[in-house]
């Protein structure tokens, strides 16, 4: 009895420990699952944070490009200004210089006058009229010396003006030179800015490019480009849609095809159709060009949209009427505003690398009731 009762006890202890044992590990399996849950929700909360600083870094690219385009206008305008300083300085110098020459003539001139009155002086005067007999000879010399008198004293005048014409000169020349270098610096601080500007830009792209590889996602990232711009045009379709269409004087759109000048002169980049990374293809053209490079309207039209668009960076778009637009992308600067009329050749814009691209230049589109076409059928056949 005793024996029986010992392997009972040791079997209830056994099954006793093995439930022990069962719920220890069902335990333990419970904790890893709210383990990797939790993980799994930090994850989550991690790409949601990386999507969310994604936009934060596409929105703050938009402000920087947008703000180097405003710098690189202003050392523009400034370029123009200093241009037109040195000519006016250079233009002052010459007169100076005449003027110059003229106040020595002048010098001259009197010096040689008053070394003549001294050695006649003036009782030799005196003593050549009372020496004359005929009384009207002698007036006659009166009104001579009177004569050279006058004569005298408005080349003293003459002379005086003339140093004062120099004075006036030099200070002009003083006043110009000075904005010319106040001008010149101003520039070289705007150009320190610009340098500043694009430092900060090229640290952003790092950043982004790394998250956009790290998530594997340029494909994805060109077909948001794509659906922005094709978003953005409907939408300048249905604004436009009850504004009138070009002026009068001015050929329809149409009309202008395999006539249009270029936008830029540069090699074609890219063509319309052809691969682009990730299998998406282009639909317009790329154009290289120097950095700063005038940008040209290819038509009459009137911009409709000039601001920065994810991907196409500073971007220009123009309506032409009859349902056409042209798009100008990627530029450095922009010099036209929504609402300006533009004539065919005038400058509207210059070629950067906005929109987080690496080599300045331009991308150009045409576009036919929102969809895009070939430029290329468009553009002026080059020999």
């Amino acid at each position: 009895m005793t024996r029986i009762l010992h392997i009972f006890t040791g079997l209830a202890l056994g099954l006793l420990a093995a439930g022990a044992a069962a719920q220890d590990d069902v335990g333990a399996k419970a904790e890893r699952l709210e383990t990797l849950r939790e993980r799994i929700g930090e994850l989550e909360a991690a790409i949601d944070q990386d999507r969310q600083r994604e936009d934060s870094l596409s929105a703050g690219l938009a402000e920087l490009e947008r703000r180097i385009g405003e710098i690189a206008g202003d050392v523009r305008a400034l370029e123009r200004e200093i241009a037109a300083r040195a000519e006016r300085v250079e233009a002052l110098e010459s007169e100076i210089a005449t003027e110059r020459e003229n106040v020595a003539r002048q010098r001259e001139r009197l010096a040689a006058e008053l070394r003549a009155a001294y050695r006649v002086g003036r009782e030799g005067v005196l003593r050549l009229l009372l020496n004359q007999e005929d009384p009207d000879r002698v007036d006659r010399m009166i009104a001579y010396y009177g004569y050279l008198g006058r004569a005298r004293g408005e080349r003293i005048e003459a002379a005086l003006d003339a140093v004062e014409t120099l004075r006036r000169l030099r200070e002009r020349r003083r006043s110009e030179q000075e904005a010319l270098e106040q001008a010149r610096a101003e520039r070289e601080s705007r150009l320190q800015r610009l340098e500043a500007g694009r430092a900060e830009r090229e640290a952003l792209l790092a950043e982004l490019r790394e998250r956009i590889e790290r998530q594997g996602g340029t494909l994805a990232d060109l077909e948001q480009q794509a659906e922005a711009l094709a978003d953005l045009v409907g939408r300048l379709r249905d604004t436009l849609a009850d504004i009138p269409e070009t002026t009068a004087e001015a050929r329809p759109f149409p009309a202008h095809k395999g006539d249009l000048a270029w936008p830029l002169e540069g090699r074609v980049l890219a063509g319309y159709g052809s691969q682009r990374s990730g299998g998406v293809r282009w639909t317009g053209l790329l154009i290289d060009g120097e950095q700063g490079a005038p940008v040209r309207a290819v038509a009459h039209g009137r911009v409709v949209f000039a601001d920065w668009l994810r991907g196409l960076g500073l971007l220009l778009i123009i309506d032409h009427g009859d349902g056409y637009l042209t798009l100008y992308g990627r530029n450095q600067s922009l010099y036209r505003e929504v609402g300006d009329w533009v004539a065919p050749g005038e400058v509207i814009a210059a070629v950067g690398d906005s929109g987080g691209r690496r080599g300045s230049a331009l991308y150009f589109e045409v576009r036919a009731d929102g969809d895009p076409v070939d430029p290329v059928a468009w553009l002026r056949s080059r020999s």
